[in-house]
């Protein structure tokens, strides 16, 4: 019989408890996504999110440590149009494009130069990305243009 001390045993332990949440939380917030996804990127990046109401769209901010901000913009309907995102670490693009993620990637591969990318601009009928950053300093936007609410003005966005 082999034994295992108390952190090894607590630690096998956490790792099975975040593995067996993270399998069973929804979709997290992303492009064409409801409003209550929103709530699920709250909980899981553990940020604050301050919710304000216009005519036009709801903007959900949500604050991630260490000073990271992502906007998501919902119609009154509850469908995420666009994000926005500005800190100093890039966010995961992969939860915030969601189903968009994989036609960003593509699009990207066919820019592809040698190097970093300090800026990606992505201009397609159905996806809109602009994306810049450098060391501690990376921001960006993405949107859909026909889930985009009459009158909203994507470049007003902040």
């Amino acid at each position: 019989m082999k034994y295992y001390d108390c952190r090894t045993v607590l630690a096998l332990g956490a790792f099975g408890i975040i593995g067996a949440l993270l399998m069973q939380a929804p979709a997290a917030a992303y492009l064409g996504g409801d409003t209550p996804s929103v709530s699920v990127d709250r909980a899981v990046l553990h940020a604050q999110l301050r919710t304000t109401a216009t005519l036009q769209y709801n903007q959900h901010e949500i604050s991630i440590a260490p000073g990271t901000l992502v906007h998501e913009y919902a119609t009154p309907q509850g469908t995420v149009f666009a994000v926005t995102w500005q800190g100093p670490l890039p966010p995961n693009l992969h939860q915030l494009l969601g189903g968009y993620y994989a036609q960003y990637q593509s699009a990207v591969a066919a820019q592809s130069r040698a190097g970093m990318h300090r800026q990606v601009n992505v201009a397609q009928t159905d996806l809109v990305v602009q994306s810049m950053g450098r060391m501690r300093s990376f921001r960006g936007k993405a949107y859909v243009p026909s889930l985009v609410p009459a009158g909203v003005s994507v470049g007003d966005l902040p």
